[in-house]
């Protein structure tokens, strides 16, 4: 499945590859909720599961194969769709 910047990322499994943030590197879940500036992200860890807001800027994300820098897609879902790859 491939992604680009102009889908819905909704439902989809994402994982951190780059972060300011070292402590968020290699987390992985299911994108749940998306704003302008953050994604929701349902995180399964062990027995537990939790939600966490990841700020788009500064990470960068694998999502559906493709590697997408957060900064590049902090726009609301309805204006990506005017962007260019």
């Amino acid at each position: 499945m491939n992604t680009t910047i102009r889908d819905g990322f909704i439902g989809k499994e994402a994982e951190i590859i780059r972060s300011r943030n070292k402590q968020l590197l290699g987390l992985k879940g299911k994108i749940v909720d998306e704003t302008k500036n953050s994604f929701k992200m349902l995180i399964s860890k062990r027995n537990f599961r939790e939600f966490k807001t990841i700020l788009k800027s500064g990470n960068t994300f694998i999502i559906g194969n493709k590697i997408i820098e957060g900064s590049r897609i902090m726009k609301r879902s309805e204006e990506r769709i005017k962007l260019r790859e």
